[in-house]
């Protein structure tokens, strides 16, 4: 009896272990992140609009878009996890919801991952593009140095790269590294109200080398022809001491009655010495990143053709140059300037650029 009792005792005691175990290896973060820059815009002299000094919140010229979440992982044994990621934006220069006044309208997806597999995910999420391009320029994606910060050319909002950055209704499949090698795909449904959305990837990594592309594309749902195709293609080397980095991008058939995807504007009316209806793009652009202790220096070119299957075309260019100064792991001062160059340059709103910024984390 007696042993038998102990046996009890032990086993309820291994239960009891396994149930903290399990409890242990479950997670509930809340975070959040600020972002907030004063920029000043100066105006080409045949834009149609004047000089502006302006607070803005980190998605316009950032380092990030101001945020907050909750991220959820758990541990299901086996090699099996699962997790939920809900991210809402919102402006900290006005208080207003981001993303069109969605409760989660940056992420919000469920995922399942296997370490033998790879990761499912369902939901609102990154297109591959936005982490291709990240890999294409100094800081990733932010500052006046972003490819994918547009411009208001005359009045009207004009892409430079395409960065829609996000898609409804996805869902992806993500394999695991294989000797440096990494593949995804994603589907996002367009239940009727919007184009379907496809999109690829393909990264290699090893060592200080890495490189990536996209391929993206719309189905049209009222004719089935394939529009809204975009190519992405980045590379970069870190040399220890500086990194440089680079990319092209290609766009073709662009349209604007997709509403999810690659390409999500409402404009394609490229107005300058001529004005025309552009359905293509070709972009390039070529950086160099710099660190020095708590300091991060960065300096790009990034330039785009808009074109139509006449042979019109019209170009513009962005140089810019910034710097990020760590004040801890989680909170920076930067700042960075732009100018433009090209056909368009004295076309656009933005003509030159200048800001300071602060983000924090939590």
């Amino acid at each position: 009896m007696k042993f038998i009792t102990t046996r009890t005792l032990m086993a309820a005691a291994a239960l009891a272990a396994t149930g903290l175990s399990a409890k242990a290896q479950s997670s509930v973060q809340l975070f959040t992140l600020v972002d907030a820059n004063v920029s000043h815009y100066s105006a080409g002299s045949k834009s149609g609009a004047g000089n502006v000094t302006s607070l803005n919140d980190g998605t316009t010229n950032g380092l990030n878009g101001s945020r907050w979440g909750i991220r959820t992982t758990e541990d299901l044994g086996g090699g099996l996890k699962a997790g939920v990621l809900l991210e809402g934006g919102f402006g900290v220069d006005t208080g207003a919801p981001g993303q069109g006044g969605r409760t989660f309208g940056r992420q919000g997806y469920i995922s399942l991952s296997s370490s033998n597999l790879g990761e499912l995910r369902m939901g609102r999420q990154y297109i591959f593009e936005d982490s291709v391009m990240g890999m294409t320029n100094p800081f990733g994606n932010a500052l006046t140095l972003n490819p994918g910060t547009g411009v208001t050319n005359a009045g009207k909002a004009l892409p430079l790269w395409l960065n829609a950055p996000r898609a409804d209704n996805v869902v992806q499949v993500q394999s695991l590294v294989y000797s440096g090698f990494q593949a995804g795909l994603q589907v996002g449904a367009g239940e009727g109200t919007a184009d379907r959305f496809h999109g690829v990837k393909l990264g290699y990594g090893q060592g200080a080398f890495n490189t990536a592309l996209s391929y993206e594309w719309n189905r049209a749902r009222s004719t089935g022809d394939s529009v809204n195709k975009s190519l992405t293609v980045a590379a970069n080397y870190n040399f220890g001491s500086f990194k440089v980095l680079g990319g092209i991008q290609r766009n073709r058939d662009l349209v604007t009655t997709s509403g999810n995807g690659a390409f999500t504007g409402s404009n394609l009316t490229v107005t300058g010495d001529v004005t025309f209806a552009m359905d293509r793009t070709t972009g390039s652009t070529v950086g160099v990143e710099v660190p020095m202790g708590q300091w991060l220096f960065g300096a790009n070119y990034t330039t785009v053709k808009y074109a139509n299957a006449a042979g019109t075309s019209q170009t513009l260019g962005k140089a810019a140059a910034g710097a990020r100064y760590g004040l801890s792991k989680n909170t920076f001062l930067y700042a960075a300037a732009s100018v433009a160059t090209g056909d368009l340059k004295d076309y656009i709103s933005q003509k030159s650029v200048t800001q300071v910024g602060l983000r924090a984390a939590f």
